[in-house]
């Protein structure tokens, strides 16, 4: 990246390097990695882990316990299993998983290039034509989208690095979230969470390592099995980013508090943390792309359950429990997913989780597990919001493909 104050605009950065503002400005303006500073997104995890290094007891548990629940899963689907590691995690080695364009990155970076785009040309908008055409806006190597590129890496670095930290409390194991947050095939606990579960609601500590592994394992033969799921949500989200109509005066004024002043870190992180900070409106072809995303999500959550509950059936004592636990837990979103839904959209509620559940015990009772199972054979086999509402109607369109009717034949 060349150096967006350099050249004929006479300004050298280094009559400044002891002033703090300008300091740390140059720290901002050096990276080069993308629309998502990473660096500053670990760095501000860090700023909000508790209890960094500790891992469950839990976790060992899930490790002992993963071959014999992928006995178990091969017994109730034909979905294959996926080797992978499998390792209890504390929170700050998870973060450094997670805070990564492999990771969250999956989902943030698409959006912070849209907001990126949207600021510099408005900001070149503004300027008088003469002064646009000498500083080349608009060509290539346009200094002010590399300026606001390099301010929009750092406001989302803080944003994602936030996310990333309140995630690392909440998340029992790598698969809680319902959507991968690292390599989708690892699997493990995240921090002492699932030892706090477990005691909160009196659960055996070996009956949660078998459950916890049930879980894993069943979301990893999902998004590491499934050839095309973890792009295929990706696009998703992609699509909803170049949908976004993203208003710059906004943006800037829920920043304003700040200043946006990269001298003064807390600041900004206390901004960023305000409830509307980054918050975008969906249009209404966002909101159709959402629809497909929210039923994707809640339809593999539903799976995933139905799936470990056949195979926990009969061996383990605690799981109606269990279950009951996890219910109430999605029902009390904790501050790391109201970031998320804020920043990509993404909201489940326990009622979408369950309309799905019901779909999923509508379809099997129809067609068996296998029947099920079809959903993950291509994206066109997917079932819609509505199709999840109405089960017979995906049950009628996948008869259809059977026959080599219809669009999806």
């Amino acid at each position: 990246m060349s150096d967006p104050f350099g050249g004929g605009f006479g300004f050298d950065p280094s009559r400044f390097e002891n002033a703090p503002f300008f300091r740390e400005l140059a720290k901002v303006m050096s990276w080069q990695g993308g629309p998502v500073n990473w660096e500053l997104a670990s760095q501000t995890a860090s700023t909000v882990l508790e209890d960094a290094e500790r891992v469950a007891a839990v976790g060992d548990e899930l490790a002992a316990a993963l071959p014999t629940a992928e006995l178990w899963l091969d017994q109730v689907t034909e979905r294959a299993a996926v080797e992978g590691p499998s390792e209890p995690l504390s929170r700050s080695a998870w973060t450094q998983l997670a805070a990564t364009p492999q990771g969250l990155g999956r989902y943030v970076e698409p959006l912070a290039e849209g907001a990126t785009r949207a600021l510099g040309e408005q900001l070149r908008g503004q300027l008088p034509e003469g002064l646009r055409e000498q500083m080349g806006a608009g060509a290539p190597g346009d200094p002010m989208q590399q300026m606001m590129g390099s301010m929009g890496a750092m406001l989302y670095g803080m944003q994602a690095g936030l996310i990333t930290g309140h995630l690392a409390g909440q998340l029992l194991a790598t698969g809680d979230l319902g959507v991968p947050t690292v390599d989708p095939r690892r699997v493990g606990t995240v921090g002492d969470g699932a030892d706090r579960f477990a005691a909160d609601y009196d659960v055996d500590q070996r009956e949660m390592g078998h459950w916890l592994a049930l879980q894993e394992a069943a979301h990893r033969r999902l998004f590491a099995g499934v050839p095309w799921l973890s792009d295929h949500v990706s696009a998703l989200i992609r699509e909803f980013a170049a949908g976004a109509d993203i208003d710059p005066g906004r943006l800037m004024e829920q920043l304003g508090g700040a200043g946006l002043d990269p001298s003064n870190p807390e600041a900004l992180q206390q901004a960023l943390e305000q409830p509307d900070a980054f918050r975008v409106e969906p249009t209404a072809e966002q909101q159709r792309v959402l629809d497909r995303l929210q039923a994707l999500v809640s339809f593999t959550e539903a799976w995933c359950d139905t799936v470990v509950r056949a195979a926990a059936d009969g061996r383990l004592p605690a799981l109606p429990r269990i279950e009951e636990a996890r219910r109430r837990q999605r029902a009390e979103q904790g501050p790391g997913e109201r970031f998320l839904a804020q920043l990509v959209g993404l909201d489940l509620t326990p009622s979408e989780i369950r309309v799905a559940a019901d779909f999923c015990e509508a379809v099997i009772e129809a067609r068996g597990q296998e029947g099920l199972d079809r959903a993950w054979e291509d994206p066109v086999c997917l079932p819609s919001s509505a199709e999840l509402a109405e089960p017979s109607d995906w049950l009628v369109r996948m008869a259809a493909r059977e026959l080599g009717v219809g669009d999806d034949a």
